[in-house]
Order: C-alpha cells, then sequence, then structure tokens
C-alpha cells in the first residue's frame, strides 16, 4: 500500500509536534468501503504505529487519522471517560461508544473540509463512504422497532457533515439516497446538525461549543423516539476550554460540584464531576470523602480554590481560550 507525497508530508508535520515518533504502515485489499474503523494506533514505547487495513482509500484514511493526532496535539478539546455503571461494563462501553460517536463529527468539520481542500474527498471516496453507512445500517420501515434508531443518526450526523463542506452537485444523489433509505434518523441528525452549527467550528471554543450541542440535542432526539437518554454532559468528560482570567477566578465562580449515579472509574466510589455553569457539562471528575462531615469540609475547600489550582491538583487537562 502506498501514501501520497501529500500524506507523508502530513505525518512529517505531526511527528514535530508529538513527544516521539510515528510510523505509518498499511496492508490489506480494497473492500470498497470507507469507514473510521480501517485504521488502527498502536503504542511501541515512544513510538506510535499507524495501521491503514484497508486499500480502498489509503491517504483519505491515513490524514484523516494524521488530522485527529494533530488537532489533539494543538489542544483541541478531547473527550475522555473518568466514570462508569456499577455492575454493568456493557453498559458502561456501550455509553463510551455512543459518546464518541457523537464527539467526532464536530471534529470532522474541520477535519474533512480539511481534507476537501487537498482533493482527498474525491467521488470515489464519497461512494465508499456511503457504502460503508449503508454496510453498517438497516434501512427503515414502516414498523420500525428502533433497535439502530441511535446509530442511524450518529452516523448520518457524521455523514451531514462529511456533506457539509461539499459541493452541492457532489453529494445530490447520495443524499437523496440515505434520505430515502433512512427518513426518520436523517431528520434527527438534521437537528444535532443545526444546533452544532459546523461552520463556527474554527478554533477550540466553537469546538467545545459544538460537542456539547451535539450531547444536548442527540437526548431530546432520544426523548422524541421515546428511547433511553445518553446523558453524555454528564458521563462524558470534554476538555473545558477556558481564559486566563477564568483559571484565576475560584471553581466556584466557573463550576457547580454535581453527584451522579455513578462511580469514579478510578476508585470505585461514588462520583462527583464539575460541570460548568455555563452550560452543564462535565469538565472533570472527582471522589470525596464517604463521611458526612469530612466530605463537607473538602468541598468547602475545594469550592475556594483558585481553577487553575484544582486542575494541577487533579491533573485536569484543559485547554487555554484564544
Amino acid at each position: 500500500m502506498q501514501f501520497s507525497a501529500d500524506t507523508l508530508k502530513l505525518l512529517d508535520q505531526v511527528n514535530q509536534l508529538y513527544p516521539g515518533s510515528i510510523v505509518l504502515h498499511g496492508s490489506g485489499d480494497a473492500s470498497g468501503i470507507i469507514n473510521h474503523e480501517q485504521v488502527t494506533t498502536d503504542v511501541l514505547g515512544e513510538r506510535l504505529a499507524i495501521q491503514v487495513t484497508d486499500a480502498t482509500a489509503p491517504d483519505f484514511t491515513a490524514t484523516h487519522e494524521l488530522l485527529h493526532m494533530m488537532l489533539g496535539l494543538g489542544g483541541f478539546p478531547q473527550v475522555f471517560f473518568q466514570l462508569k455503571v456499577a455492575d454493568n461494563d456493557d453498559l458502561t462501553e456501550q455509553m463510551i461508544v455512543m459518546s464518541t460517536y457523537l464527539y467526532r463529527p464536530a471534529l470532522h468539520a474541520i477535519i474533512y473540509k480539511e481534507q476537501k481542500q487537498h482533493g482527498l474527498i474525491t467521488n470515489d471516496v464519497l461512494n465508499g463512504y456511503v457504502k460503508g453507512v449503508e454496510a453498517e445500517l438497516t434501512p427503515e420501515t414502516s414498523d420500525d422497532e428502533q433497535s439502530q434508531a441511535a446509530l442511524r443518526i450518529m452516523l448520518l450526523l457524521d455523514a451531514q457533515v462529511l456533506f457539509s463542506v461539499l459541493d452541492n452537485d457532489q453529494i445530490k444523489a447520495k443524499q437523496t439516497e440515505l434520505m430515502d433509505l433512512y427518513p426518520v434518523a436523517w431528520a434527527a441528525a438534521s437537528e444535532i446538525l443545526a444546533a452544532m452549527q459546523p461552520e463556527k467550528i474554527t478554533n477550540a471554543l466553537g469546538l467545545h461549543r459544538a460537542v456539547v450541542a451535539a450531547f444536548t440535542t442527540f437526548d431530546e432526539q432520544m426523548a422524541k423516539m421515546q428511547l433511553p437518554l445518553l446523558n453524555a454532559k454528564e458521563f462524558a468528560t470534554l476538555t473545558p476550554v477556558l481564559s486566563e482570567r477564568q483559571l484565576r477566578l475560584t471553581v466556584n465562580q466557573i463550576f457547580n460540584i454535581k453527584h451522579v449515579d455513578l462511580l469514579d472509574e478510578t476508585t470505585n466510589q461514588t462520583a462527583y464531576i464539575g460541570v460548568t455553569k455555563q452550560d452543564g457539562q462535565n469538565s472533570f471528575a472527582i471522589s470525596a470523602p464517604e463521611e458526612e462531615t469530612q466530605r463537607a469540609e473538602f468541598f468547602k475547600e475545594l469550592y475556594q480554590l483558585s481553577v487553575s489550582e484544582l486542575f494541577d491538583q487533579i491533573k485536569q487537562p484543559y485547554t487555554l481560550r484564544d
């Protein structure tokens, strides 16, 4: 499997940011479909190996992964998981996967735009991408039992983000195809896309706002369908984007501490999350003493710390606002 000079140039750029070394390999045949599972990453000491496992569109797939890494290394908010459902690892894993699927489209608003500018989203790539979506989903029916409702919405949301950066002439046929196969999910995904405002995702703060909007609006769509809510705003920790001034303020000026019916993934204790007063998004998770008097004193002291002091103590990543 060969990679283009542009792909190798991007690999060099990411290597300049990465604290170790990144190598890129490719293997496998061309399936004719494209999805985001066709690349794997393995860390071996200070070396990171990226493996493209399908030859359908190696440059599209490789640059997609490299741009993900570049945005992460550049301080764009990331989603991570510090909480778990008590005695239910399967549900925890399902919530992690769903939250990740909802986070990605906001990043892809930047990534797909960059890939388009480099001529990487050809008609063949578009066709392979849509085949990948359709390979995962069953068409909606008049008596649909909705077992795939959430997955359809999440995959079609990503497709709509891709379509949003392309010319109408290029996407018209494929857009109609997906709308005809999945009309209910397409409409729900459109609501989420509108709330995300992908055209405003140009920096870390814009990305953060779009992810929170996706989390919020997805649950609104689940409620309309009378399906279980994900509650990703509580479950998933999203890197906060803060100004220098906000870092100097006390914790109680920026965050509310909230008890959740989940466990701290590390300590297995009852979990508390810090949610931003502005949007209610989980920005960090902590455990507190179980004894009531000690717990009250713990939170009293915590609220009076500056945000930067707290984040230093709990080693919480954050992004400095532009």
